[in-house]
């Protein structure tokens, strides 16, 4: 038999990945503009408690603009560099978009909300997983028959681990410090994870 249960999570934590953008004729000056849009925001972020080590710069591209409407003439370059932030308590996230925002930030590619007792949660999914597979089971063995033996085999599907967190490098600045000076912070509502465990449980019947 098989079985499969959910556990609902409020998250705790957030990964955030921004893009910056910068257009310009010249490569080298598009570059260097977005280079020094990147230096601010990480700047800003530092400034707003968030760690070094939670600061990464995950994709950077450089490409030429075309005019398909004149022969495919290069009317210029476009640089978009990639930063992912880790380790964001979940009172910092509207913090820190608004702030970030007001850095030059122009594209919040995506906020992923995360769970530091993920684990816990998925190991509670794992066991009400099995106390349906015996359910079932129970009522199979009895609609055959049969009596319920023991359980001979359990088989995990595989853990998608989506929202999982697991990097603790959390810097210590307080939400109440980094808020303040803020005009507006940005809306979050996080709502919950569903975490989910599926199970396959062979069982003896005598």
């Amino acid at each position: 038999v098989t079985g499969r249960e959910t556990v609902n999570v409020v998250p705790d934590m957030a990964e955030i990945v921004f893009g910056v953008t910068t257009q310009n004729q010249d490569a080298a000056a598009c570059q260097q503009e977005n280079n020094k849009k990147v230096t601010q925001l990480v700047e800003t972020l530092m400034d707003s408690g968030i760690g070094e080590n939670s600061i990464q710069t995950s994709g950077q591209e450089l490409s030429p603009r075309y005019d398909w409407q004149n022969d495919g003439k290069i009317t210029g370059y476009e640089s978009t560099t990639q930063v992912t932030v880790s380790d964001v308590g979940l009172d910092q996230v509207g913090t820190v978009l608004s702030q970030s925002v007001d850095a030059g930030v122009n594209q919040v590619q995506s906020v992923t909300y995360l769970s530091s007792t993920y684990d816990e949660s998925y190991q509670e999914a794992l066991k009400l997983a099995l106390e349906q597979a015996r359910a079932k089971a129970q009522a199979l063995a009895e609609a055959g028959g049969c009596t319920l033996g023991d359980v001979v085999q359990i088989t995990e599907y595989s853990d998608s681990q989506q929202g999982r967190y697991v990097n603790s490098a959390m810097s210590s600045v307080a939400a109440a410090d980094i808020s303040a000076g803020v005009e507006e912070a940005m809306t979050v509502m996080p709502g919950e994870i569903a975490i989910e465990a599926s199970i396959s449980v062979e069982f003896g019947i005598e």
